[in-house]
């Protein structure tokens, strides 16, 4: 299972948000979406999934056109937070019709995903009643409830309390291991380092970087407080690393395996680290 898209493009009005973007997705990967506000995320996400169909390029799902054959969208689960849910209906309503959707309806698979997001008690009831996590975690089950091969999920764990937070991420790490192809968007940094392997930066409309979070010769930006500065700078400039010194803070540039080998010579040297902080280079897409 995999995603194509080619030299996508698509305006709002006079407003370019993608701009001729091509990329592709494979499955048993998660793969994180970054980008400022307004960068294009949920657009390129609505695209994906011919909510948007007015765009220009191709996006195909295990080799067959979305836009010509909408039916192969039986295959994803989705979660933005402008989908529209039936909200003088039911929980219930709304899961037996999305879930009558796709052709098909588990409901004891549905009860005991309900039961894990602590809204099995709130179904009965009318979605016009509920809170924000509450309706947010009713559109995450709706994503979840079919099995689907595809799993897109637009700022999932926003709005919701932290124990869902935590059992949410468990679930998409075992849905990677079946296989599963998987996207996210995330303005949190650990939500993002915790869970994907791949994250594309969008900017301007583009994929302008990419990050292998698997590759251990993957740069981060080190931020830390140690009791002797001028000790730690004269074993980074003996090493040819490149550091910046601000109110007792160092910061620097690492792979893993270079800072391991910082810090045991640093403490080697009788240096205490009070405080160490690291930022992927994606950062900046999340800030």
């Amino acid at each position: 299972m995999r995603i194509d898209a080619e030299r996508i493009t698509f305006a709002y009005g006079d407003r370019r948000v993608l701009r001729d973007l091509s990329v592709t997705f494979e499955a048993g990967k998660v793969y994180g979406i970054v980008g400022k506000n307004g960068a294009g995320k949920t657009t390129f996400f609505k695209v994906l999934t011919n909510i948007i169909t007015n765009y220009q390029g191709t996006v195909k799902i295990a080799d067959v056109d979305v836009k010509a054959n909408p039916e192969v969208l039986a295959k994803v689960g989705i979660l933005l937070d402008d989908i529209e849910l039936y909200k003088s209906y039911t929980g219930w309503f709304n899961l037996r019709y999305f879930g009558g959707l796709r052709g098909n309806f588990d409901e004891e698979k549905v009860r005991q995903l309900a039961a894990k997001l602590g809204i099995d008690d709130a179904l009965g009831k009318r979605v016009s009643s509920y809170s924000l996590g509450m309706g947010k975690k009713l559109i995450l089950l709706i994503s979840l409830m079919n099995d689907a091969e595809i799993l897109i999920f637009d700022e999932p764990f926003r709005g919701i309390d932290a124990a869902s937070v935590a059992w949410f991420r468990e679930t998409l790490l075992s849905l990677k291991k079946e296989g599963k192809l998987i996207l996210i968007s995330s303005h949190v940094q650990e939500d993002i380092e915790m869970l994907c392997d791949v994250v594309y930066g969008l900017s301007d409309g583009k994929f302008t970087d990419s990050f292998d979070l698997n590759d251990k010769n993957q740069v981060l930006t080190y931020r830390v407080v140690v009791s002797d500065v001028s000790v730690l700078t004269e074993i980074l400039s003996a090493r040819g690393l490149v550091y910046q010194v601000e109110h007792q803070v160092v910061s620097f540039d690492a792979t893993v395996e270079k800072f391991q080998e910082v810090f045991q010579e640093s403490v080697g040297k009788g240096l205490i680290f009070d405080e160490i902080k690291k930022d992927s280079k994606f950062v900046e897409f999340v800030k």
